[in-house]
């Protein structure tokens, strides 16, 4: 039976269509596989985990193996403080830095600027060893303060530039208005930008929340007692090559799921507001 000419553009429409859900359908259980089956072997007993063949579900689920997040309560501590900190703080401080290079005009802006942005351009590892000499003169080398106490300085350049593009979308108007009504710059911060700026400001947090639950480089670096261990570091040292847990696989991957929720409910519960930060503008039409 022959197609009619409506027909068959419906179908050269529906083609493409379809094939595109395919791809995505395709992609999105490649990239789920690798959680899948942390997942499945988080729930093993052991002799199934350190099984030769492939096992890709557990033949009884022994929840119990996630009974190891209690041993990691202090080291949990310890993260949640370093992480509320810089969560909370570098927004703030950071918006503090941006607010006058995106609404004023000063002498030596388009310098300060400059010299701000430069900073992009060092990795991390330059840094890596001034850092660990002052904070070896200051007292902070082994002590959660080493990393959060840079929390107060604004942060990274690149988060400062992506608050201060976002400021520079805000109609200038509404702080004339403001100042007309008798209002000085600290009120036109904190009850105009701030709230305005709400979305990057959560897409920021959320980025350095993120950052610093799975940062091991910086506390590996600073950290040396037990006591202050976050728990990627303690996660590193219990579960390394040397180290005896390194054989109990099912107890690793339970602990490496558990690591992975935080992350996950950061994204359910603040998904539009993360999508709305990358949108650079204060306010919509």
């Amino acid at each position: 039976m022959q197609m009619t000419i409506p027909e068959r553009r419906k179908l050269k429409k529906a083609a493409p269509i379809a094939l595109k859900y395919i791809l995505l359908v395709v992609f999105s259980l490649f990239f789920i596989f690798p959680y899948f089956y942390m997942l499945t072997r988080s729930l093993m007993s052991l002799p199934e985990v350190n099984s030769t063949n492939l096992i890709l579900f557990p033949s009884e689920l022994h929840f119990e193996n996630y009974s190891i997040v209690v041993d990691y309560l202090p080291y949990l501590k310890n993260t949640l403080i370093v992480v509320f900190i810089n969560g909370f703080f570098i927004p703030f401080t950071g918006s503090l830095i941006a607010f006058p290079f995106a609404r004023y005009e000063f002498k030596g802006k388009k310098v300060m600027f400059a010299l701000l942005m430069s900073t992009v351009m060092l990795p991390g590892s330059v840094t890596t060893i001034p850092l660990y000499a002052l904070y070896s003169r200051l007292g902070l080398l082994d002590t959660l303060a080493s990393q959060w106490v840079g929390a107060f300085f604004g942060g990274s350049a690149m988060q400062i530039f992506l608050i201060i593009q976002f400021m520079r979308g805000v109609p200038k108007e509404l702080d004339n208005a403001a100042y007309l009504d008798g209002a000085n710059k600290f009120i036109v911060f904190f009850r105009i930008m701030l709230p305005l700026c709400m979305n990057v400001l959560v897409y920021t947090g959320i980025g350095v929340i993120l950052g610093k639950w799975n940062d091991f480089t910086g506390p590996l670096v600073y950290l040396r007692s037990q006591r202050n261990y976050t728990m990627a570091v303690a996660f590193y040292y219990e579960f390394s090559a040397n180290g005896i847990s390194a054989l109990f696989d099912n107890y690793k991957m339970a602990m490496v799921t558990f690591m992975t929720i935080v992350p996950m409910l950061l994204f359910l519960i603040f998904q539009k507001q993360m999508i709305g930060g990358i949108k650079v503008g204060g306010l919509k039409g």
